[in-house]
């Protein structure tokens, strides 16, 4: 959990305090003054905008004399010195910076929302303990915040919440919606990347909310592009480190997958477009990549129907707890589930036993009407591909499902046919 240094987290709104800030626009300066405070203990949050203050005038300073030396470390930090940076989902996500790596179109936006209800609402995470559970900030220069809601409710839907545990996510996903409007994190000074105003305002936004965490949709958006890659995201990184350094909480860039890295489908910490400079600034690095039907059955032994979709989660890059195995995720709908990996060989099992029972499937259906098939035109009807064909009529044989019959053909024509076993021999 968050040590005793770190800003209490900020109470429960109410619904007129969400309708007048929910939507978090840092950008268009300060709320008007108003009667009510902005939230239930005004202390709690004139200390937490204060530190942010006092954060930045440090940093400031230390922009003017930035060579100036540390002075010997004191008892106090001697023996308070923390080891790693606490965790927010244990061995998932930690109080640091971190990117989410995923080609577009994967639905890793609509993933992300799934770990932030489980995050908000204290849940377990895959089978990860959420540790410290709170506010999440989502800033989107991509979808709408219209469009991130409608899913939010759907999830809710699917996941059969009640109504104590939507108004908790009501009140505590903020949704903040920049797209088309040019907000920047990062500017160029003189040839040199540099935090822009607008950050400014962001870390006492963000400070002032005491979330768990900080979600940045997509990367690309918010820096200075991409003409000079590693400086940008190295520009993207030290703005992530200051807002984690002000508000105490984590801080996600959500990037892309470079071209060829999603057509390889690479899962490494390097696996995202541009340069290296995001990964190695990064202390949590999580790569998405979409599998094949086949793919799926063949590492869960799980099949994909309907609208269902299956990935594998790499966790390449995780600087706080020891190296983590990639994790399987079933999609269905909005929603997902974690499915455990198989044995590499009960995964071949599985994936050929399927397929043998679709074949057999096929094989009965028209042999009831009257057609009867040779391995060869099994091959010609393309329902599996030829290997996977092959080996599934020969599970077929092995298992005594299927047998070979005498065609009685003539010269020329097929001499046998293959027969389902609990179907009888026509004429």
């Amino acid at each position: 959990m968050h040590n005793d240094e770190s800003p209490v987290r900020a109470s429960r709104f109410t619904p007129e305090q969400l309708a007048r800030h929910a939507v978090g626009f840092f950008w268009d300066g300060p709320p008007e003054d108003d009667a009510a405070p902005r939230v239930p203990d005004v202390q709690q949050a004139v200390v937490t905008i204060a530190q942010s203050f006092l954060n930045e005038m440090a940093q400031r300073a230390e922009q003017v004399d930035p060579v100036k030396l540390g002075e010997p470390i004191t008892e106090e930090e001697w023996w308070s010195a923390r080891s790693s940076q606490p965790p927010i989902v244990d061995q998932w996500f930690y109080e640091d910076v971190g990117c989410f790596i995923a080609p577009g179109g994967t639905g890793k936006t609509t993933l992300l929302l799934f770990q932030v209800i489980q995050i908000v609402l204290g849940r377990n995470l895959f089978g990860y303990e959420v540790s410290a559970p709170g506010p999440v900030v989502f800033m989107t220069a991509e979808d709408s915040r219209e469009t991130l809601i409608a899913r939010l409710r759907q999830m809710c839907t699917q996941l059969q919440l009640n109504e104590d545990e939507i108004r908790t996510i009501r009140e505590d996903v903020i949704v903040t919606d920049v797209s088309g409007k040019g907000i920047k994190l990062t500017t160029v000074e003189k040839d040199v990347v540099m935090p822009s105003k607008q950050l400014d305002k962001l870390t006492v936004e963000v400070g002032f909310r005491s979330p768990s965490l900080l979600i940045i949709d997509p990367l690309v958006s918010f820096g200075v592009g991409e003409s000079r890659v590693n400086d940008a995201e190295q520009g993207m990184i030290d703005a992530a480190r200051r807002i984690r350094n002000a508000a105490r909480c984590g801080v996600i860039l959500v990037h892309h997958t470079g071209k060829e890295n999603a057509r390889n489908r690479t899962r490494d910490q390097y696996s995202g477009r541009g340069g290296s400079a995001l990964a190695d600034g990064s202390r949590m690095v999580h790569v998405l990549q979409r599998l094949t039907p086949e793919e799926w059955t063949e590492a869960t032994g799980d099949i994909l129907e309907g609208e269902d979709s299956g990935f594998v989660l790499a966790r390449p890059k995780m600087t706080w707890c020891a190296p983590q195995p990639d994790i399987y995720l079933k999609r269905h709908r909005h929603c997902f589930t974690r499915l455990d990996a198989l044995e590499a060989t009960d995964g071949a099992t599985a994936v050929t036993r399927i397929n043998a029972d679709k074949l057999h499937h096929f094989l009965k259906d028209e042999y009831t009407k009257g057609t009867r098939h040779t391995g060869r035109t099994l091959e010609a009807a393309k329902l599996l591909p030829q290997k996977a064909t092959r080996e599934a009529l020969h599970r077929l044989v092995a298992d005594g499902r299927v047998t070979s019959e005498d065609a009685g053909g003539g010269r020329g024509g097929a001499r046998t046919y293959l027969r389902p076993i609990d179907l009888p021999v026509t004429t």
